[in-house]
């Protein structure tokens, strides 16, 4: 059968039409879907984390032993399947005492704090036992239907690496179901002194909104290009002159360019200018409107994104918040432990270049009960800022009342027997300068002490630190017998 040039223009404009507009549909929400995807996972990853260093991980410990007890004694396990069942009711009845433990109330009032400055759905507190392959609810934060202590839910397939290494956490997923909608969870681990973990912080964010805006604006994209591939046709069956095909080859090519965008060449239908005064420049217009309409879906998403930033900010200024000492502005012990994390897992991987000192003010009572404790604070300050600026490579923390910890790398690791030195010389100084020029809490005394990794004495971080915090006690003795500081 023999096509008329019109139907042969009309067919091929209409199978480019709706093959554009798929492809449209197809790259832009995939685009925005995994950005978002993404951004959650991202934002999930930092609230868990953020949770498992704000949280008491003494008071989770002691909750654990508690739980895992009954657990343990338990022969008839009932898991979450079974909600609402006589069974589960009478299983986690078992654990109900453990609700009222002082432990608990402290653990849920710090994730409920949580709750309330993060855009999250609930935070919770969880263990898992490997030999039961089975995630075990400590404590959940959500406001509607928590998951009572104890609670047993089967450990997911992409989640069964935790079994044989604890330390791997619960990498941000993200699942779509039926009782809980798009939900994003992630679990960071929650170490112990001793380096060894205790629970799992997690946090489960919803996606239903950010999945819903997407199909909003997906199906008004849909209907616009419906539309307007009907508008093609219309035109198409009017027009089959000379004029016709030149304009729809320049859309056709404003429109690839839209679609596979090269820099600086996002806005492509305005920059053709044509105008044939016929329908050829209504489906012209048309193509700008869709322009806009699609630069406008754009825009409302990236003020979305905008908003999530603007979250994460707040995450990270609380994390920061937590691991800053409050007196002196330097790190606190939180910090520290976080380091010592660090160092520890470096160490585990063959990095050994590694120090630390230790520097303990001395006579801090007598300051404070002869001057009072804003002098001692003052005191503390000076050997604060004293420390920092001799060690200005190297992190300082204040892990005590008068006690502070330097993670020594580096320049500083290369050259500590200087520093050490020069730490001395500027606190001999200080104790040297005439009492006219500073009051006698100014004019602080301190004793230091370093250790820097030796694999034959130091079995791990925690060793290096003992015999630092033991070359300290060596120096502070010496200065109070009246020896010259080591």
């Amino acid at each position: 059968m023999r096509l008329s040039l019109g139907k042969k223009i009309t067919l091929l404009l209409v199978f480019f039409a709706v093959a554009l507009s798929v492809l449209a549909l197809v790259i832009g929400y995939n685009v925005v879907d995994n950005m978002n995807n993404r951004h959650y996972m991202e934002m999930a990853d930092e609230a868990s984390a953020t949770v498992a260093r704000v949280v008491d991980a003494k008071s989770a410990a002691v909750l654990k032993q508690k739980a895992m007890e009954v657990y343990k004694s338990t022969s008839n396990k009932v898991g979450s399947e079974d909600w609402g069942s006589p069974e589960f009711e009478e299983y986690v009845g078992r654990y109900a005492q453990l609700a009222e433990a002082p432990e608990y109330q402290k653990l849920l009032r710090q994730l409920r704090n949580l709750q309330e400055v993060n855009n999250v759905s609930c935070f919770y507190l969880a263990y898992v036992d490997p030999a039961d392959e089975a995630f075990i609810y400590l404590v959940d934060a959500a406001l509607d239907e928590p998951c009572p202590i104890g609670t047993i839910d089967p450990i997911f397939e992409i989640n069964r690496p935790v079994l044989s290494d604890p330390a791997v956490g619960f990498p941000a997923y993200i699942t779509n179901t039926s009782e809980y909608g798009w939900l994003v969870t992630s679990g960071t681990p929650i170490y112990d002194d001793k380096g060894t973990v205790v629970c799992y912080a997690l946090a489960d964010i919803s996606m239903d909104a950010i999945k819903q805006e997407e199909m909003h604006y997906l199906t008004l994209l849909a209907l616009y290009l419906l539309g307007l591939i009907a508008l093609l046709v219309l035109l198409t069956v009017l027009f089959v002159r000379r004029f016709i095909t030149g304009p729809i080859n320049k859309l056709s090519e404003a429109a690839a360019r839209y679609c596979s965008p090269q820099e600086g060449q996002r806005s492509t239908f305005e920059d053709l200018n044509i105008k044939t005064g016929d329908e050829i420049e209504s489906l012209y217009h048309s193509m700008v409107q869709m322009e806009h309409d699609v630069n406008t879906y754009i825009d409302n998403l990236v003020k979305t994104k905008e908003k999530l930033d603007y979250t994460r900010m707040e995450a990270d200024y609380m994390s920061d918040l937590a691991r800053t000492d409050a007196l002196t502005g330097i790190r606190n012990k939180l910090a520290y432990d976080q380091e010592a994390t660090i160092l520890q897992r470096e160490l585990d991987e063959g990095q050994s270049d590694f120090g630390i000192a230790i520097v303990d003010l001395n006579d801090l009572k007598k300051t404070n009960d002869l001057y009072g404790h804003d002098c001692g604070d003052v005191s503390l300050r000076q050997l604060s800022l004293v420390t920092c600026t001799t060690f200005e490579h190297s992190p300082v923390f204040r892990i005590g009342g008068d006690e502070f910890a330097i993670v020594l790398r580096n320049e500083d690791f290369q050259n500590v027997e200087e520093l050490v030195g020069l730490f001395e010389t500027r606190i001999r100084a200080l104790q040297d300068t005439d009492p006219t020029e500073l009051k006698p809490w100014e004019r602080i005394s301190a004793a230091i002490g370093y250790a820097l990794y030796d694999a034959e004495l130091d079995a791990n971080v925690s060793a290096v630190f003992r015999r630092a915090d033991e070359h300290m006690y060596e120096n502070k003795k010496q200065m109070k017998g009246g020896g010259a500081p080591r």
